[in-house]
C-alpha cells in the first residue's frame, strides 16, 4: 500500500496526472515536516504569512515548523472571496541533547563576534530571498551516504557547554574528515563563505519554490555561488569548521525561514532503495 501510495504521488507531483480538485495536502502534517499539495489557478493561499506559489501543473511545496500548534490554518482567497482552512497537526516529542566540549567563546561570543554573528546572519536571509522556480524536487537523496551515525537529530533541545540553546535546526551527520557531501536534489548554489563563525565553511543551495538547503563546518568548498548543481554531484567534503567538536556536517533543509526535518524528508520523499526501506 505504502509503495502504491508512493507512485501516485510522484505521478501527482510530476504532473504527470493532473488533479481537478482545488487546494489539498497530499502529505502528513506535522511539526518540522515538509509538505506537498495541490491548488487551481484562481486560487492564492497564504500559510504563516508566505504566499504559497505553485508550478504549473497547480503543484506546491510549503512547510510547518517545529513550534506548530495543534492546528493550522491557511488563508485562501478565491475570485476575491477569503476564507481560512484548518487542519490537524501532528505534535512530535522532540529529544534534550547536552554538548559539552565547546569553546567558550562559539557558546557566549564577545560583542565583536556578536556583531560579525549578524552581519553573517544576514548574508544569509539575503541570499535566500530568492525568485526563482524551478521543477519542485520529488525526492530528496542523503548529503552524506558514508556517515558512520547521526550525531545531533533535529528539533532536539540542545544545552551547549551546560547554557539551554534553542532547538537544533537539522541533522549532524557524523563522518571522517574529506567525506564527500553531495546535493541532495536540483538547485542552484546561492552562496559560499569560506569562515562563518558558527558554521565554519557554508554552502548554501537553492531548489525552487522557496527550498533551501545548507552545508556547514565544511572542510573543502567544490562549487561557486549560481552554479547550477545536479542531484547527487559533490559540494564539498565533511569537516569541522567553525562550532564543531568533532568532524561531521550540519544538514539544514528548510522553506523559506522555516526549518524542516531533513530525515524526515528523506524518507518521506526517498530517491533510493535503500531509503525506502527506513520509510516502510
Amino acid at each position: 500500500m505504502k509503495s502504491n501510495y508512493k507512485v501516485i504521488l510522484f505521478l501527482i507531483l510530476s504532473g504527470l496526472i493532473i488533479p481537478t480538485y482545488g487546494f489539498e495536502i497530499h502529505t502528513p502534517l506535522k511539526q518540522g515536516a515538509l509538505i506537498y499539495g495541490t491548488l487551481n489557478p484562481d486560487e492564492t493561499v497564504l500559510l504563516y504569512d508566505h504566499l504559497i506559489q505553485a508550478n504549473d501543473t497547480g503543484h506546491f511545496v510549503a512547510a510547518l515548523p517545529t513550534w506548530a500548534d495543534d492546528t493550522v490554518t491557511f488563508t485562501r482567497t478565491v475570485q476575491g472571496k477569503t476564507d481560512t482552512l484548518v487542519f490537524s497537526v501532528q505534535k512530535r516529542a522532540w529529544v534534550e541533547e547536552i554538548v559539552n566540549g565547546l569553546p567558550p567563546k562559539k557558546v557566549t561570543p564577545s560583542p565583536q563576534d556578536q556583531h560579525r554573528i549578524k552581519q553573517e546572519a544576514l548574508q544569509l536571509k539575503k541570499a535566500r530571498e530568492s525568485n526563482n522556480y524551478y521543477k519542485i524536487p520529488t525526492c530528496f537523496q542523503r548529503p552524506v551516504t558514508d556517515f558512520k551515525r547521526i550525531s545531533s537529530q533535529f528539533g532536539s533541545k540542545r544545552i551547549l557547554n551546560g547554557i539551554k540553546s534553542a532547538g537544533h535546526s537539522g541533522t549532524d551527520y557524523a563522518a571522517p574528515i574529506g567525506t564527500p557531501v553531495v546535493a541532495p536534489a536540483d538547485g542552484i548554489v546561492k552562496l559560499t563563505h569560506p569562515d562563518m563563525f558558527y558554521s565554519g565553511k557554508t554552502v548554501l543551495i537553492d531548489h525552487g519554490f522557496g527550498i533551501f538547503s545548507s552545508y556547514s563546518h565544511l572542510h573543502e568548498i567544490s562549487v561557486h555561488p549560481d552554479q547550477p548543481i545536479r542531484r547527487g554531484e559533490k559540494i564539498g567534503t565533511v569537516g569541522t569548521t567553525g562550532r564543531s567538536t568533532g568532524p561531521h556536517l550540519h544538514f539544514v533543509l528548510s522553506w523559506h525561514d522555516i526549518r524542516v526535518d531533513p530525515e524526515q524528508t528523506i524518507n518521506t520523499f526517498s530517491c533510493f532503495q535503500e531509503n525506502k526501506k527506513l520509510a516502510n
